[in-house]
């Protein structure tokens, strides 16, 4: 499922998905793609996203 979400790959780019949301909650998760943790934590995200 994280191919369907966005990647950030540079501090900057985190930075700026923060302090760039005001109306929004950011959420970040820190990991790989090929874990089976983030995998499932993929899945939910993308779930959650569709639904706000």
């Amino acid at each position: 499922m994280s191919y369907v979400l966005p990647h950030l790959h540079y501090g900057w780019q985190v930075d700026q998905a923060i302090l760039s949301e005001e109306d929004r909650v950011v959420v970040i998760r820190f990991g790989h793609d090929w874990d089976p943790t983030c995998m499932k934590m993929d899945e939910v995200l993308y779930m959650v996203a569709l639904n706000l």
